[in-house]
């Protein structure tokens, strides 16, 4: 399962000063689902002042979130990967394309 965060463009918000209008988007909630489509249902499903807000489903935006769960098994993957893929990067005289370089980039940046 997957966890996303639902936004929207309608409506609008003030900044810290109040008479002043905010162009933005806004969070509506953080759901988890196995879709995009499944995760906006969900959340409108679940939380009824949504709708009586005035917001819908049209202007509604879910992005899939980079959990800590994903972080680790997506670093599980490279260390099982790194070493074996390491050795075939110097036996093949380090080539430009190799995974192994994206899988040093990706250690590093987790």
């Amino acid at each position: 399962m997957n966890a996303y965060i639902i936004y929207t463009t309608q409506g609008t918000t003030y900044g810290p000063n109040l008479n002043v209008d905010v162009e933005n988007c806004q969070v509506l909630g953080i759901i988890q689902s196995n879709t995009e489509k499944d995760a906006i249902q969900k959340l409108f499903e679940k939380n009824e002042w949504i709708q009586r807000a005035g917001f819908t489903k049209d202007y509604v935006v879910a992005t899939q979130l980079f959990t800590s769960s994903n972080k680790k098994d997506i670093n599980e993957i490279i260390n099982y990967l790194l070493n074996e893929e390491h050795i075939h990067f110097q036996e093949n005289n380090y080539p430009k394309n190799h995974i192994f370089r994206i899988l040093k980039r990706l250690k590093e940046s987790l």
